[in-house]
C-alpha cells in the first residue's frame, strides 16, 4: 500500500529532524523550515514516536504491490520503530524518577546517540523515497 509508503518516509523523517533538531539547527539551519517550539515540545514528540512505531509496525504487514512481503521494506520499517522508539523512551525518562538497569542500557545506547540515529533516519528515509523499489529498502 502507498499510504504506508508515504507515511513511513514521512514520519522517519520527522522523527530524524525531532532527534538531531539541535545539530542540524547549529550546521544547516533547519529551525527556518521547521518550528522549534514543536519539535522540542514533549508532548509532540511524543505523539510523533507513537505514530512512527505504528507506521513501522504496519509497514511489516503491508506489502506495496510489486514488492518482497516483510523483508522489501526492513531497514525503513526498523529505522522507523527504533527512531519512534527513542523518543517514547525520552518522554519516559523526562516524567519518571525511577532508575533501573534496563533504562540505562537503553539510554547509553540510544539515546546518548540520538543525533546521530536521527540523522541516519533522514538518510534511509531519503533513500527508500529515491530507491523504493530495491530490497531491504
Amino acid at each position: 500500500m502507498y499510504q504506508i509508503y508515504f507515511l513511513s518516509i514521512v514520519t522517519v523523517v520527522l522523527s530524524g529532524v525531532a532527534l538531531a533538531f539541535e545539530r542540524l539547527d547549529e550546521r544547516l539551519h533547519i529551525g527556518s523550515l521547521f518550528n522549534a517550539a514543536l519539535f522540542t515540545s514533549a508532548g509532540f514528540r511524543l505523539g510523533l514516536g507513537v505514530v512512527t512505531v505504528l507506521v513501522g509496525i504496519f509497514q511489516f504487514l503491508t506489502v506495496a504491490p510489486g514488492d518482497v512481503p516483510v523483508v522489501g521494506d526492513l531497514i525503513p520499517a526498523i529505522a522507523g520503530i527504533v527512531l519512534g522508539g527513542i523518543l517514547m523512551v525520552e518522554y519516559y525518562q523526562a516524567k519518571s524518577t525511577v532508575e533501573d538497569g534496563f533504562m540505562s542500557a537503553v539510554d547509553r545506547i540510544f539515546v546518548r546517540n540520538a543525533s546521530n540515529f536521527g540523522v541516519i533516519g533522514i538518510i534511509i528515509a531519503a533513500l527508500h523515497f529515491l530507491f523504493h523499489r530495491v530490497l531491504f529498502l
